[in-house]
């Protein structure tokens, strides 16, 4: 049976953008293919991350089936990725 597709939104509001979301978007560079093909990946306007007091809660954020994660880097986005996958 086919697994529904993950869903990801990358933030390009101002403050992801420029602390990583840029780099973010840039997934096709670093994505494994295979992996890629079991996502639908969109940028987004923001995701309200930034208005968390908490201090480990910083830009850039990414929603991955509904969840949001902070300090997303590409190789923590192939990890979270590949986490779904093998869920």
């Amino acid at each position: 049976m086919r697994r529904e597709r993950i869903k990801v939104r990358i933030c390009v509001g101002t403050a992801c953008f420029v602390q990583g979301g840029a780099d973010l978007l840039l997934y096709g560079d670093f994505l494994d293919p295979e992996l890629l093909g079991e996502c639908d990946i969109e940028g987004t306007s923001c995701l309200g991350g930034c208005k968390s007091e908490a201090p480990d809660w910083k830009a850039p954020f990414v929603e991955i089936n509904g969840k949001i994660h902070a300090n997303v880097t590409p190789a923590r986005l192939v990890e979270l990725l590949k986490e779904v996958v093998h869920a």
